[in-house]
């Protein structure tokens, strides 16, 4: 249980929580024609593609392994930043409460890989996009009952309205032996950049190309 006097992300300043592991995609969603014989269903559906594929050394056939991989690296950064939350009583930020957010992600490299920075599989945004789900709260309330989410029932904030402004770093690298494959969370009052968003109001004409 939370003290009493418990502190509101929204007034507890800059916060950075690292969470490790390797950073996953949304899953994104397929149809599905045929049931597992190859029949062809009556009523084709959309499900998430959320498993990694490899060649049966066997049978030399593709099969599908490490299902819902994406997912769990959901849950595993929802769980993460809901215990961080917990053991340094915190709480999320009230609804509708404007959010800085920013998500430094650490990508292992392969080792057939020359570039010098990530600029591959996977997408940032769809890395960002995983993060944004795991992170918000998608229960609901009917009735005096909690309903639970879609995805995990994460801890930060509520909705997708809240981000308003992203605070660095902000982007991807390749992880290394000090830095292993993970996200760097971090989260503050976008009340406190003020004056950084306010710039960009009435932005100056050198600031800006203008297309007419």
């Amino acid at each position: 249980m939370y003290d009493k006097d418990r502190s509101s992300l929204a007034t507890d300043g800059l916060m950075r929580i690292r969470v490790v592991g390797e950073p996953c995609p949304f899953p994104n969603k397929i149809m599905v024609t045929r049931d597992k014989k190859g029949r062809t269903l009556k009523f084709p559906r959309m499900v998430d593609n959320d498993y990694r594929t490899r060649t049966n050394k066997i049978t030399g056939d593709t099969e599908k392994w490490d299902k819902g991989y994406k997912r769990k690296w959901m849950d595993h950064v929802a769980l993460s930043v809901d215990s961080f939350l917990f053991y340094n009583n915190l709480e999320p930020f009230p609804r509708n409460h404007p959010v800085a957010f920013g998500y430094f992600f650490f990508i292992t490299k392969s080792k057939s890989c020359k570039l010098e920075f990530p600029s591959q599989d996977p997408d940032y945004d769809n890395l960002e996009y995983a993060i944004n789900n795991a992170l918000k709260t998608t229960a609901k309330t009917k009735k005096g009952v909690k309903m639970p989410g879609k995805y995990p029932d994460g801890a930060l904030f509520y909705d997708d309205n809240q981000p308003v402004w992203r605070i660095e770093p902000d982007g991807m690298v390749w992880a290394t032996e000090q830095d292993p494959p993970g996200v760097l969370i971090s989260c503050q009052s976008a009340y406190d950049y003020r004056e950084q968003i306010n710039k960009w109001v009435t932005p100056k004409q050198e600031q800006l190309l203008w297309i007419k």
